[in-house]
This record gives structure tokens, C-alpha cells and sequence, in this order.
């Protein structure tokens, strides 16, 4: 992670947004992050990437249960000039937070202050962000990085919305999750970078009020559809949530999915999968699952079993076992269908709220994570 210095509304204009590293993966760290500039003078803090909340929060000097190695700091508003403390405190529950249990909330709580911040060489901004006191121990995503930069609801305590309110980007962001070179995937800031997708990105309105949301009309088994490939009917909208690393269904879809897949008798441990339990797999089972198609209105999202099958975790008994990376969300986020990094990691996901709608590109492996 460098430094860069600000830039114009020029350079935004010729390159479609400034993109940077972002490091994480969808076990063990379950979510995504990068690297903001906070304080005078500026100190680099790692924060993980959250579509599915609005605050910026950074692990505090002295916090109870916030992790400590490399690359977090502790944020010390002492040490910066333009700190000033805010009157009320901040205390924010999450969910999708507990890797063992979707819907368990998670807590971090402490005091407020204003402080300049800069991301991806936009900037500084004026930022209401939580000076992180204290984190309850079942905060698994946390356990790694310690802090989050929230990019919805617009508000004082959102970053990217400051930027855009102050003139510095256009109110676009992007990002893709892969493994390259140099990092684990890359976030775009002002706009979307075509050198992140692989051939044209594809728009579907953005149906959300209070998350982006996408409406899901149906799921396939296989792929294209058709008399052979089962269609579940759904018709309902799915949150985008950067912060959730697999995809969470509500419980009918979840019932209908499984009765759908596990009636090919052919699949070995399916409904011992679907029960959630971990089973080993050859390499040869796990191929001959199918295909998990969302479609989108004209947009089709598509899942290969390894995009649900999983190993790395925590409720498997060895590294060689796989569990289903598909959940029941029940209540979570409200609606209880949240599609989270394992379905966001093939895809170049842009979020342009000036034009309030979705965009999908299949993500250049090439590039992403490599740049």
C-alpha cells in the first residue's frame, strides 16, 4: 500500500477511477479490505470493504478484543492535529459477523471524532468515524482487521460519500475479488476501471432502500434453464453485501434449493451437505455438482460448486472437508438474502449510485490482484 498525493477531477475523468489493492479472501478473513489515510498527519489503517453498512470504524488505542498484529494500528487521536472529539459515542451491531452462526449479532462500540481522511489519493475529507473501545469476542471478521469503511447511507461517518459531497470523485465505486500478483483483489474509487473486466459490464437496476439490492427473479440448477435444468421461482431482492463472504438465502429458497439439487440421486452427501454438515469430497464429486444460476432480469450471476462448496470452514472437523457456502440468513439484513463474496468474486462488481443501478463484468483475472 503507497501513499499517492491527491488528484484532480482531470486524472478521475482520464482513468475511470483511481483503483488500489485490496487484501483479504472469503476464509479465513471472510471479508475483503484496504487501506485508508486518516489524521494529520495521515497514518495508513487497514479497513475491511462494507456495501452493507455506512460508518468508517478504526480499532483504538487500548481497545478490548481488537486484533493487534500487523497490518493494524491502533488509532490515536492524540496524534493527530485535526482530531476533535464528538459528544455522543458510537455503538454498532452487525450481523454475517459471526463465521459459526450468520444471523449472531456482533458489537463494537466507543467514542467519536472527526478527523481528515483520504482514500485511494482522493482527499482529505472531513470524517465522523468510530474510535473502536471495545469488540465482543464472537466478532470473527474483526479478528484479523480491525476496523470497517462503510458505503452506504451517505451520511457524515461515510467516506465515500464525503468525496463525492466534496467535489473529489464521481459518485462511483467498483471492485473485484481475486488473487494476482500483488494482492487479493482491487477496489476502484470514482468510477469503474475497464481493465478489471473482462468484456462488457452488464447493468440491472439497483432495487435497495437503505442496502444496494438487486431483484432475483429466479434460480437455475445447471446453467442455461430449460426442460433438464430445475428453475426455482423467486422474485424477491437480494442485499449486496461486501461484508458477507457466502451467500445467504431465505429459508423457502433454501427448501427449494436443496429439494431441487438433492433429487439427483447421483450426488454423493448432498443432503448431509445441506444439513450442514462437512463431508470430504474427490475432486470428481465436487465437479458433478451443478451450477447455481441467479437471474437477474436479464442478468444471469453464475455459482460453480466451488463457489458453494467450501473448504476452510470453521464448522468443518479437518482442512479437507467441504460445507455448503450456502446459509439459511433468516432475518438477516431484514430480508434474509444477502449475495456476499463468493458469488461478487467472479464478477467486477460496480456500484454506481449516481445512476442507481448494478454493474456485472466478469472479473480479468488478469488484472485483479495485479495491478
Amino acid at each position: 500500500m503507497v501513499h499517492a498525493g491527491p488528484r484532480s477531477r482531470i486524472h478521475n475523468i482520464l482513468t475511470n477511477g483511481s483503483s488500489i489493492p485490496a487484501g483479504g479472501a472469503v476464509w479465513p478473513t471472510a471479508i475483503y479490505w484496504t487501506t485508508v489515510q486518516v489524521g494529520t498527519p495521515p497514518v495508513d489503517f487497514p479497513v475491511c470493504i462494507d456495501s452493507g453498512s455506512g460508518d468508517l470504524d478504526i480499532s483504538g488505542k487500548g481497545c478490548d478484543n481488537c486484533p493487534t498484529q500487523s497490518p493494524n494500528k491502533a488509532y490515536d487521536p492524540s496524534a493527530s492535529s485535526t482530531a476533535k472529539k464528538q459528544f455522543f459515542p458510537f455503538s454498532n451491531s452487525y450481523q454475517t459477523c459471526d463465521l459459526t452462526d450468520p444471523t449472531a449479532v456482533c458489537t463494537i462500540s466507543g467514542p467519536t471524532y472527526t478527523d481528515a481522511v483520504s482514500l485511494a489519493g482522493y482527499g482529505p475529507v472531513t470524517v465522523k468515524l468510530g474510535d473502536i473501545q471495545k469488540q465482543t469476542s464472537n466478532f470473527d471478521q474483526f479478528k484479523e482487521i480491525g476496523g470497517v469503511m462503510g458505503f452506504t447511507q451517505g451520511g457524515s461517518e461515510d467516506v465515500f460519500a464525503q468525496l463525492v459531497a466534496g467535489g473529489k470523485c464521481d459518485n462511483i465505486w467498483a471492485m473485484c475479488m481475486h488473487q494476482g500478483t500483488k494482492s487479493n483483489g482491487t477496489i476502484t474509487i470514482g468510477g469503474a476501471d475497464p481493465r478489471l473486466s473482462n468484456g462488457t459490464i452488464h447493468y440491472v437496476k439497483d432495487v435497495g432502500r437503505g442496502f444496494h439490492s438487486v431483484q432475483v427473479v429466479s434460480l437455475t440448477l445447471g446453467g442455461s434453464g430449460g426442460s433438464s435444468s430445475p428453475t426455482i421461482q423467486v422474485n424477491e431482492a437480494a442485499i449486496l453485501d461486501t461484508g458477507t463472504n457466502i451467500l445467504l438465502a431465505p429459508t423457502k429458497v433454501m427448501k427449494a434449493l436443496q429439494s431441487a439439487m438433492c433429487a439427483d440421486s447421483s450426488l454423493t452427501s448432498c443432503n448431509e451437505l445441506w444439513s450442514m454438515k462437512c463431508v470430504s469430497l474427490s475432486d470428481s464429486t465436487l465437479l458433478s455438482y451443478p451450477d447455481v444460476t441467479m437471474n437477474l432480469d436479464g442478468v444471469d450471476l453464475i455459482m460453480t460448486s466451488r463457489d458453494y462448496l467450501l473448504k476452510g470452514s470453521p464448522l468443518a472437523a479437518s482442512p479437507d472437508q467441504y460445507c455448503l457456502g450456502i446459509r439459511d440468513g433468516g432475518s438477516a439484513g431484514g430480508s434474509g438474502f444477502i449475495i456476499g463474496d463468493t458469488t461478487m468474486r467472479n464478477y467486477y462488481l460496480v456500484f454506481d449510485l449516481e445512476g442507481k443501478k448494478i454493474g456485472w463484468g466478469n472479473v480479468n483475472k488478469n488484472t485483479c490482484g495485479s495491478l
